[in-house]
Order: C-alpha cells, then sequence, then structure tokens
C-alpha cells in the first residue's frame, strides 16, 4: 500500500492539489500548482497545449523550475527555495482561477509544501538534489502513464488502487488516493 501512494506522495515541485478541485461541483480549473487527478497533472505541464504531457516535455519543465527555483545556485534546493517555487506557481493559479490567497485553502496547500519537501528529501538533509527530484519525477508521471505509452493524456485509464485490487477485483479503480490516505503532492 505504502508504495502505490509514492507516484502522488513524490510529486516533488509537481503541486499541492487545492482542496477546492477534491470537492465535487467545486471544482476550479486546473492550474499551474497541479494536483493529484489526471487533469490537474496535464495542466501543470502541458507547455504546448496539446491536452497531453510526454515524458520529454515533463522533464523538461521539471528541470526548469528545479534550477530556476535555485536562487543560491548551489545545483539543490533547500525548503525555503522548494516551498518558494511552488507559492509561484500558486499564487499564479490563483490569479487564473481569480481567487482569494488569503483563504483556507491557500493556506492549507503552503503548508502541505514543506510537508512535501520533508516527503521528497528522502537523504534527509535538508536539500533536494536533483537527483532525488528525478526519483520524484520518475514514480509521478509513472502514476499518471497508466497505459505505458510514455504519454499522459485523457486515454490513460485511472489507476486501479492497490487496496481495492484485492477486495473489489480487476474493474476496482479510483481517481487518486484519497486526501486521508496520503500526503498531497
Amino acid at each position: 500500500m505504502r508504495h502505490s501512494l509514492l507516484p502522488f506522495l513524490a510529486a516533488g515541485l509537481m503541486a499541492v492539489p487545492v482542496m477546492a478541485q477534491e470537492q465535487a461541483g467545486n471544482d476550479p480549473k486546473p492550474g499551474l500548482a497541479g494536483g493529484h487527478r489526471k487533469a490537474a497533472f496535464i495542466a501543470a505541464h502541458d507547455t504546448d497545449g496539446d491536452g497531453a504531457v510526454g515524458l520529454d516535455e515533463y522533464n523538461a519543465i521539471r528541470k526548469k523550475r528545479f534550477f530556476d527555483a535555485d536562487a543560491d545556485g548551489d545545483g539543490a534546493l533547500n525548503e525555503a527555495e522548494y516551498v518558494a517555487e511552488f507559492q509561484l506557481r500558486l499564487d499564479q493559479q490563483y490569479a487564473d482561477q481569480g481567487r482569494t490567497q488569503g483563504d483556507e485553502r491557500y493556506a492549507a496547500s503552503m503548508k502541505q509544501a514543506h510537508v512535501r519537501f520533508a516527503i521528497v528529501d528522502r537523504s534527509r538533509d535538508g536539500s533536494l538534489s536533483w537527483a532525488e527530484q528525478q526519483l520524484v519525477a520518475a514514480s509521478s508521471f509513472n502514476g499518471h502513464d497508466t497505459d505505458e505509452n510514455g504519454v499522459v493524456d485523457a486515454a490513460d485509464p485511472k489507476p486501479v488502487r492497490e487496496d481495492q485490487d484485492d477486495q473489489d477485483g480487476p474493474d476496482a479503480t479510483a481517481d487518486t488516493a484519497s486526501a486521508s490516505d496520503e500526503v498531497s503532492n
């Protein structure tokens, strides 16, 4: 079970979902800050606007975000750099959606960015290396590329949750792990 959540836990710079995206009927358009759902993943990484994210496209934007966020130029991100990069994308997403940054969801998203840093800093040295980031990126991409064709798009089937697979048979699917089962990415 623990490993099945890794793609969603390990979003690195990908982003935390804004809680409104999780509430039916109140879904703002996915944005730059991303989230767990496939639409949010695509919105956060589809640089050419074709509705799909190829592995090269994904890696290019992750690399740009990582090194742009490296304010001190040491080739790694400390927690402040990591959180600041996410905050820039979250602020832009809120502006694009006409939402107010001072709301409860914004505060929760920012708090979650600190939690995410602790998760993706696998060496526990207070620094996210490019190698650590790449492990996170591969896991995240593979979690969304469920048909394993190297592209994340609307055609990718919903992932089968490991806990449902044994209990409910092969037709059990979930859009994402629930917020109560995981830490946001």
